[in-house]
């Protein structure tokens, strides 16, 4: 069998590389920066936990295959953490009034022949001509920008609900459920998974090459590139130019994690307070007309067990709607998180810690034009593939799909 060389050293690489050593592959993995993660890191504070960037994972059967094979086990969230809110006026698990839910349910029954979205078109579309303005404004539109951090009037309807004809060489299989439904995380935070997935394929013989960028891509040796969809584009240029054109148009979106620390009830005594105001849920997302700037916050105890010691939220920023929140510097994103928790609990707490994590062009806007550009993207030479969440799903559990399938068709292809 070939040695087949996996391009970066992110989620999607490792995910890709454990399924091609599991096929039998030898592997070598090139990564032009130090570390492997890619996005995804862990700090470990006084505090508590601070993701970089996903807090967890939504669960599948080959999740739970990879988490018994390297070692580390997935909690699953906490019974309080499966709660979402959406903000009108204050947090609300039902934003919408019983008028409008009445008028929801008429219009879902009236246009139940056509509930699939058209293609072409907009989340905003789709959700006026099935729901309605109050559902769109205060569900799909806050929900799905809390994901894809995208703009209502430009997603794609097709793409989020995986209803957009796509070629057959960007196939992504349907994640089959694991035996803990939802969303699961390491005890130790994403970093942990990430390390196991690295010591696997290092114990198997995988290769790592840090500090290195791949000089060039041949028309014979099999390569995998998991790389972001403008990255991409700079390898395909001389060996498929019109699909490095295509990518190369991918819109990418940044984005702003605040982790911001708190006194909880146990530690806030030592200094003669109450502990901070909390809300019990995986989070609230915020309506463009509420007044907030953030797109949502993430109430990371509720989550999941072992992210105190203190209370902690995720504020998200950023996205579409909001780039220039990126250039903010930390004295600007203190003040700004100041103000909008006096907005969302109505009183202000003593600040312990935060921490800023600016992501720029993070991920891809999930867009008509992305989905008009991924059914007509070009198939690759036979010994390349891509893995990316550029490729018609995002989100880790979708990754996971897609590496499987790679590994399985080079493993039809090269297999000896």
């Amino acid at each position: 069998m070939p040695t087949i060389k996996v391009v970066g050293a992110g989620f999607s690489v490792l995910t890709t590389a454990y399924f091609l050593v599991k096929r039998g592959f030898k592997v070598q993995i090139i990564e032009k920066t130090s570390r492997a993660g890619g996005l995804i890191e862990t700090l470990q504070t006084e505090h508590g936990l601070v993701e970089k960037a996903a807090n967890g994972i939504l669960n599948s059967a080959k999740l739970e295959e990879i988490a018994a094979d390297i070692g580390v086990p997935l909690l699953p969230a906490r019974r309080e953490g499966r709660k979402r809110f959406v903000y009108r006026d204050r947090p609300r698990q039902i934003p919408l009034q019983m008028t409008e839910i009445l008028k929801v349910g008429a219009r879902v029954l009236t246009n139940v022949r056509s509930l699939e979205p058209q293609p072409f078109e907009s989340i905003a579309r789709w959700g006026n001509r099935m729901a309605g303005v109050a559902a769109t404004d205060y569900l799909f539109s806050p929900a799905l920008g809390g994901i894809y951090a995208g703009d209502p009037n430009r997603l794609s309807a097709s793409l989020i609900f995986g209803r957009a004809k796509l070629p057959e060489h960007l196939r992504t299989t349907r994640p089959t459920k694991g035996k803990t439904h939802g969303t699961v995380a390491p005890p130790r935070g994403m970093q942990q998974l990430i390390d196991g997935l690295r010591g696997w394929l290092e114990r198997s013989g995988a290769e790592f090459i840090f500090n290195q960028e791949l000089s060039d891509i041949d028309g014979r040796n099999p390569i995998v590139i998991c790389l972001s969809a403008n990255a991409a584009a700079k390898y395909l240029t001389e060996i498929a130019p019109e699909v490095s054109e295509r990518l190369r148009q991918i819109e990418m979106l940044s984005l702003v994690a605040v982790t911001a620390f708190y006194p909880n009830g146990s530690n806030a005594g030592t200094h003669g307070e109450e502990g901070s105001a909390t809300l019990n849920g995986f989070g609230c997302v915020f309506p463009r007309d509420q007044g907030f700037r953030a797109r949502g916050v993430l109430f990371n105890n509720c989550i999941f067990d072992g992210r105190g010691p203190a209370h902690s939220e995720s504020w998200i920023f950023g996205g579409a709607l909001d780039p220039s929140v990126i250039d903010l510097s930390d004295d600007e994103f203190r003040d700004l998180i100041r103000r909008e928790r006096q907005r969302f609990y109505g009183r202000n707490d003593r600040l312990l810690a935060i921490y800023i994590n600016r992501r720029r062009k993070a991920i891809p806007h999930y867009t008509i034009e992305l989905e008009q550009i991924l059914r007509q993207l070009p198939a690759l030479p036979s010994n390349v593939a891509l893995v990316g969440n550029y490729l018609g799903r995002i989100g880790l559990a979708k990754l996971i799909e897609r590496a499987a399938v790679v590994a399985e068709e080079f493993s039809q292809r090269f297999a000896t």
